[in-house]
């Protein structure tokens, strides 16, 4: 077989052979570019997937005092916890310092042994000629995530009456990010306020005892008070519709008032009696609901006589724990059905791109199996004609007739040629569409 095809015959009657090679390269190279077309097809669903990930908010910690307001008479003690929240992030240390009005209140203890921090870099101490609380703790990784972190107990002792502010003057939260980094996006303060203390008669023969307003306290004390009870245990902190147990120590075989207080709202007061070792327990009598909740207690005597209040219990009561995921967990149901959607996407795109390419290259490959057979047809048609023509001009018989019979082929020729041309250029536009 030949190894070169006439492209064209020109006026001057020279024949311009092509090699049979590059009908074959030609479409190859072309079905190489073609199929570069298809690259951002591939591409596009991983930008997909990576624009519609979600991204990492930074966390906002808050220190607070709880509760933050309340009214006090002069010499009433009360307790209040400073907090942290740690805006979802984990953290491993924290501290700061408050101040207070030194001419109203005054600092009594501190407690910390049930503090989130176990680790402490400056012990937690106060200063009332100063009127300031210091702290700075820590805990081992992986350390704290919660929205209501004990960190110190502070109970005060009002001392005169008027509004008695409680404030940061600085703090930091460190989250547990293995480079300290200080997440601390607010501080939160307090504001009480003082009342003095009501003047109250007293009979020679009996003290009289008087139910105060819901901010005031249980019962009026004597002129020599007994001393007051102790609570010992109570929760730190309960879920909404909890049973609230407190338990102390009293007077043996004595009468202890309890008196429970939600927030601002109304004390709820209860009778209950000792044991002889002096003990007490106490169950309110409704389920807890979410908010702020303080108890004290009094100690009275069998003749009647009213100890101060006790130091108050201060707890958090949250929602329950699938009330409070249950945003996160949707946020993550969401997330899922956002992932199976661009999976799906993906899979489907891949789909359609592999029944592309497969439809070109069987088009390609039809096209190019036909511009072939053509090609073959046409060198077996050049190869029969010119055995023909051959022996057409070999029998003439003078150089006349040859002349004649040489015009007549060159016309024949030119004519069988310029159709194979018109069929090869054919079958090369069909492949270039194809492409």
């Amino acid at each position: 077989m030949l190894d070169c095809v006439v492209a064209r015959a020109g006026k001057d009657d020279k024949i311009h052979k092509v090699p049979l090679m590059k009908l074959h390269q030609t479409p190859r190279r072309k079905n190489t570019r073609s199929a570069a077309k298809f690259w951002w097809l591939l591409v596009l669903p991983f930008f997909v997937v990576l624009s519609a990930a979600p991204l990492r908010a930074a966390a906002q910690a808050t220190l607070f005092v709880s509760p933050s307001a309340g009214t006090y008479k002069v010499g009433e003690r009360f307790s209040v916890l400073v907090n942290v929240n740690t805006g979802g992030e984990a953290i491993n240390a924290a501290s700061g310092q408050l101040n207070f009005d030194n001419s109203r209140l005054e600092v009594v203890s501190l407690g910390y042994s049930s503090s989130i921090f176990n680790l402490w870099t400056t012990q937690p101490s106060y200063s009332n000629a100063g009127g300031t609380v210091q702290f700075s703790g820590g805990l081992p990784s992986p350390g704290f995530t919660g929205a209501s972190g004990a960190i110190v107990r502070v109970t005060f002792r009002p001392k005169a009456n008027g509004q008695a502010p409680l404030t940061f003057v600085s703090g930091s939260v460190l989250a547990n990010d293995g480079a300290g980094t200080n997440i601390a996006d607010s501080l939160k303060g307090a504001l009480f306020t003082v009342i003095a203390v009501p003047v109250t008669p007293v009979s020679e023969s009996k003290p009289v005892q008087k139910i105060e307003s819901p901010t005031q306290a249980d019962v009026v004390e004597a002129q020599a008070p007994i001393e007051a009870p102790s609570i010992t245990e109570w929760p730190k902190q309960l879920a909404s519709g909890e049973t609230l147990v407190v338990k102390g120590l009293g007077l043996p075989l004595s009468k202890i008032i309890i008196a429970v207080q939600k927030g601002e709202g109304e004390p709820v007061r209860a009778e209950i009696f000792s044991g002889h070792d002096g003990h007490f327990s106490f169950t309110h009598r409704e389920p807890v609901k979410a908010g702020f909740y303080r108890v004290w207690a009094r100690n009275v005597s069998l003749e009647g006589v009213a100890s101060p209040p006790s130091e108050m219990a201060s707890l958090e009561v949250v929602e329950p724990t699938f009330f409070r995921i249950g945003s996160v967990a949707i946020n993550y149901a969401s997330m899922a059905v956002t992932l199976l959607a661009l999976i799906v996407l993906l899979v489907l795109l891949l789909a359609f791109l592999w029944w592309k390419v497969r439809g070109w290259q069987k088009k390609q490959g039809k096209e190019i199996g036909e511009a072939e057979a053509v090609v073959h047809g046409a060198f077996d048609t050049l190869k029969d004609g010119l055995t023909k023509y051959i022996s057409y001009l070999a029998e003439a018989k003078n150089p006349a007739s040859l002349k004649r019979r040489e015009a007549k082929t060159r016309e024949e020729v030119r004519g069988e040629l310029e159709e194979m041309e018109e069929k090869i250029e054919k079958e090369i536009k069909d492949i270039k569409k194809a492409g």
